[in-house]
C-alpha cells in the first residue's frame, strides 16, 4: 500500500461521531448528488424513495436493460478533492463522517433479505489515497460475497488515481464498475478540478477495459452535464469515443444543480439561459441513437453545438433527411426501421419476425400507444 502523500493527510477530519443509523442516513442522503441514468428525475425529487433507517433507495436501469432498486450510499463524506461542482468538496464546511466496510455490509443485507432491495451502488468521496478508499470497497464487498453469501449485483465506483491492482481486486469482486470521466476534455475538466487530471482519468477507463478480458463486470462513466460550460457536441463525440474505442457498457449523464458548486463556476452563469435537466434528457435519447440505433456522433442534429431543446434528435433527423423516407416496413432492414421516429428496437423486431408471415398491410398493433404510431405513421408506408 502507498503512504498517503500530503494532499490526502489535508483531507478534514470527522467532526462529529453520531450513531451508526444517523451516519447511514447522512451518507445515505449526501450520494443523491451524484445521480445518473434513471435517477435524473431524483434532482427534481422523483424516483427516489426513503427505505428503513432513512437510507435512499434507487431504482435503476442496468447497462442490460435489467431494472432494479439499488441500496446507495456514501462509504465516507470527507473529502480532499476540489470538484468545482461537488457540495462535498474539501472547502465547504459541514459534519464529515464515515461508515465502516461491516456497518455498510451489515445494513445492506437486512434490506437484501427482506427483499426491499436487489443490489448495491457503492460510492465515496475521497477521503484518502485512492487505494485505501478501494480498499475499504473490496472489503465491503468481500464480506457480502464471502461471508454473507450474497451473489446478487454489486456495483463500485473507481476512485480517480486508483492502482491497477485495486482496480482488479475490485473486478474480481464486482458486477459493474465505473470511474466517472466527468468532463468532455482536459480543459473542462480543468474548470471543474486542480488534482483530477483527464489523461489519468482515460487511463484508468483502459485499465478497467482490459480487467474485462478476463474478468465478467460491466464498465460505466458519467459526465457533469453544464459545469464546466461544455457544448453538447463535446459531449456526444467524447460519448462515441468511449463506446468505440473502450467498449463501454454504459454511459450516463447528471445534470449539474445550479447552487451547488463554486459561484465562479461556468455552470453557475449558464443556468440562467440553460435547462440542464433537459440537455440531459436529450443527451440520454443521443446516447440511444450512438449505442443501439446505429447512428454516429456526426448524424446527430446540432445547433451552434448544441442539441435543440424542443424536439426528440431523432426526429430533428427524420425532419433533416426527408430522402430516407418512407421506410417500406416490409422491407426494410432492422437499422432502416430503427431510423423511424416512435420505432425502437422492441417493435423494429416485432415487424421483422411478423413479416416472416406474409405481407404486412397494417402495423399499428405492433405499437405499445397510439402516440408511437402517429409519430411513425409519416414516415412509413406498407
Amino acid at each position: 500500500m502507498l503512504r498517503q502523500a500530503s494532499l490526502f493527510e489535508k483531507a478534514p477530519a470527522i467532526k462529529i461521531k453520531p450513531d451508526f443509523r444517523e451516519r447511514l442516513s447522512l451518507l445515505s442522503r449526501d450520494s443523491r448528488f451524484d445521480l445518473a441514468g434513471s435517477c435524473a428525475k431524483d434532482a427534481l425529487g422523483q424516483g427516489r424513495k426513503r427505505g428503513p433507517l432513512g437510507r435512499w433507495l434507487y431504482p435503476v436501469v442496468l447497462p442490460n436493460g435489467r431494472r432494479m432498486t439499488l441500496f446507495r450510499t456514501l462509504l465516507s463524506n470527507q473529502c480532499y478533492s476540489d470538484c468545482a461542482y461537488c457540495p462535498l468538496r474539501q472547502e465547504r464546511d459541514f459534519p464529515r463522517l464515515s461508515l465502516k466496510p461491516e456497518e455498510i455490509a451489515e445494513a445492506f443485507i437486512s434490506l437484501w433479505r427482506r427483499k426491499i432491495v436487489h443490489g448495491l451502488f457503492l460510492s465515496s468521496a475521497i477521503f484518502a489515497h485512492p487505494d485505501q478508499v478501494m480498499e475499504k470497497f473490496i472489503a465491503v464487498a468481500r464480506i457480502l460475497r464471502e461471508k454473507e453469501g450474497f451473489g446478487g449485483y454489486i456495483h463500485l465506483k473507481v476512485i480517480p488515481g486508483a492502482s491497477e491492482a485495486a482496480i482488479e481486486a475490485a473486478a474480481k469482486l464486482a458486477n459493474a464498475l465505473s470511474l466517472n470521466i466527468e468532463a468532455s476534455a482536459p480543459k473542462r475538466l480543468a474548470c471543474l478540478s486542480r488534482t483530477k487530471k483527464f489523461e489519468k482519468i482515460w487511463q484508468g477507463l483502459s485499465q478497467i477495459k482490459k480487467l474485462k478480458e478476463n474478468f465478467s463486470f460491466s464498465q460505466t462513466t458519467q459526465f457533469i452535464v453544464g459545469a464546466a460550460g461544455e457544448t453538447d457536441a463535446e459531449i456526444i463525440w467524447q460519448t462515441e469515443k468511449l463506446y468505440r474505442q473502450l467498449k463501454l457498457n454504459r454511459v450516463y449523464f447528471s445534470a449539474y444543480q445550479p447552487g451547488l458548486g463554486r459561484e465562479d463556476l461556468p455552470g453557475e452563469h449558464l443556468a440562467r439561459q440553460n435547462n440542464f435537466f433537459l440537455r440531459e434528457h436529450r443527451l440520454y435519447q443521443v446516447d440511444f441513437l450512438l449505442r443501439k440505433y446505429g447512428f454516429s456522433a456526426r448524424e446527430i442534429p446540432l445547433k451552434d453545438g448544441f442539441l435543440p431543446l424542443e424536439k426528440d434528435p431523432k426526429e430533428l433527423w427524420a425532419e433533416s433527411n426527408p430522402q430516407f423516407f418512407p421506410v417500406d416496413v416490409n422491407r426494410a432492414s432492422y437499422r432502416e426501421l430503427l431510423r423511424v421516429p416512435g420505432i425502437g428496437p422492441t417493435i423494429a423486431r416485432r415487424i421483422l419476425e411478423a413479416r416472416k408471415e406474409g405481407r404486412l398491410k397494417d402495423i399499428s398493433s405492433f405499437f405499445p400507444n397510439n402516440k408511437l404510431f402517429r409519430k411513425a405513421f409519416p414516415y412509413i408506408k406498407t
